[in-house]
């Protein structure tokens, strides 16, 4: 029950009254538009939410959501092409010699001749294409026109787009946003694919902590697409088909799998118009199936070592619930509570009391849609056991089982919770951001809106009784990085 004096903290929340002053326009082809007015500038934040990301992708395909995500900056037949009808031609037919030498290469042909002609005609074409194109009308067209912020992410669970822009410039945003939403153009694929593979190499095959995190969802995964890695696998990236990209954009980017969101210097009652006349013009299409799978009960602790030059780390996970789900919420606070700052219990044991790390951090991932992680990062001292940073980890979760968290400390960590979720609500970017991950995620935009009362609703005992449902040995996922020299040590 909530007391009087959390009501009126809750109230008082930024955010709080939030939810009267979102407009809900449904157009007829399904998508979900949200509207909120604010008039302190004049300026207005759109962001597109796409319920589409790496959980999504179908076997041999992985990286396939993060790299449309690139493509969609390429134009449309009316933006970024000096003469479709001209280019149309051209860009069928590298298409057509292009998934040619992936099929080839994904089968490990060794036709050192079919390969070389392929390449060749992808050349050729690739050359009187650019004759054609400018594969940076896109982004000069929102920066000519004052636009700022203008990006683009992918993530287990969602694409996102978005860009701020005068309010004067609504009509622009709209007209180009909902073109490229229904036809977008895939012009310079096997560029970005190139680009693509480079970011994998520097940010996971380079990277320890990228590595790292790869092997603790292959591990802690059987069945869930949350094994696979946005950013993909080498071998699927370099053979990706210009037509598989083609064919996920028809399958997850119709109206009713997307959010659309604007926040600022607008006027809700004259936009559900223009809405319909423009993103009211894309053709419905079916909802694509959600992931199915069935991950089966872990009945051991699963372990692994990375080996990499680089300094040891150690990386400890829980399985845990989707939200929203009380589970979840119960996550939210023992997060603050264990690694909260310079006040988490492992950050105080750890880094301040028994000198083991240098560093630690808790999150939850790889993503909200599905079944998740709740983790524990840490980078030790040089010369610390990892045998010791996982001893005194266990040690910390082994009291919060047996120990009930005290008033002031669960006090504290709502507190900060609190503080958490108002800054979300913090400008036009962060509105809308909040806003559509809410609907896109989490299946309610009012998600964020309503958690500052969710997280009230938690209790101490909930707290004891989460730490011992999850923190078991046999739900637990560790990973660890050695050098090569010391991989077989005792």
């Amino acid at each position: 029950m909530i007391s009087l004096l959390m009501l009126a903290a809750l109230s008082a929340a930024p955010g709080a009254d939030l939810a009267s002053q979102v407009h809900e326009i449904r157009l007829k082809n399904g998508m979900l538009w949200l509207v909120v007015e604010r008039h302190d500038a004049p300026v207005f934040t759109g962001y597109i939410r796409v319920h589409v990301g790496g959980a999504d992708e179908k076997p041999g395909q992985s990286g396939l959501a993060h790299l449309f995500e690139h493509m969609a900056f390429k134009g449309t037949p009316t933006l970024g092409t000096s003469d479709w009808e001209a280019e149309k031609p051209l860009f069928a037919a590298l298409k057509t010699a292009g998934d040619s030498l992936a099929d080839l290469e994904r089968a490990g042909s060794t036709d050192e001749k079919k390969t070389a002609e392929l390449k060749a005609e992808m050349k050729r074409l690739s050359t009187e294409l650019k004759k054609l194109t400018d594969e940076n009308a896109f982004a000069r067209l929102y920066l000519t026109n004052g636009g700022v912020g203008l990006n683009a992410t992918t993530s287990s669970d969602v694409t996102s787009y978005f860009v701020s822009l005068p309010k004067n410039r609504l009509q622009l945003w709209l007209d180009t946003e909902a073109g490229r939403l229904a036809a977008p153009v895939l012009r310079d694929f096997y560029t970005e694919r190139n680009v693509v593979q480079e970011e994998r190499a520097m940010r996971i095959d380079s990277s320890p902590a990228g590595l790292m995190s790869e092997e603790l969802n292959h591990l802690a995964f059987v069945s869930s697409p949350y094994r696979t890695p946005v950013l993909g696998y080498p071998k699927d990236l370099q053979t990706m088909r210009l037509s598989d990209a083609e064919a996920f954009q028809r399958e997850h980017y119709g109206p009713s799998n997307s959010v659309g969101c604007i926040v600022g210097d607008v006027d809700a009652s004259a936009l559900e118009a223009e809405l319909e006349r423009t993103f009211g013009s894309i053709p419905a299409r079916p909802l694509p199936e959600e992931p199915r799978f069935a991950e089966p009960i872990s009945r051991a602790q699963r372990r692994s070592t990375v080996i990499y030059d680089a300094a040891p780390r150690f990386l400890m996970a829980f399985r845990k619930p989707r939200g929203p789900s009380k589970p979840d919420d119960v996550f939210d606070m023992l997060q603050v509570i264990l690694g909260g700052g310079e006040t988490g219990r492992l950050q105080k044991r750890l880094v301040y009391q028994d000198h083991l790390a240098q560093s630690l951090g808790t999150w939850g991932g790889p993503g909200s849609r599905l079944d998740n992680l709740f983790i524990i990062s840490v980078m030790p001292l040089a010369g610390v056991k990892l045998e010791d940073v996982e001893r005194a980890i266990w040690d910390e979760l082994k009291k919060i089982q047996n120990e009930k968290v005290s008033p002031e400390e669960f006090q504290k960590a709502q507190n900060r919770l609190d503080s958490n979720v108002s800054r979300r609500f913090d400008g036009n970017d962060a509105i809308a951001n909040t806003l559509t991950y809410g609907q896109a995620v989490l299946g309610d935009w009012r998600y964020f809106l309503e958690r500052p009362q969710r997280i009230h609703e938690v209790t101490i005992d909930d707290v004891q009784d989460t730490a011992k449902k999850y923190f078991t040995l046999t739900n637990s996922v560790v990973v660890t990085l050695a050098r090569p020299e010391k991989a077989g040590a005792k």
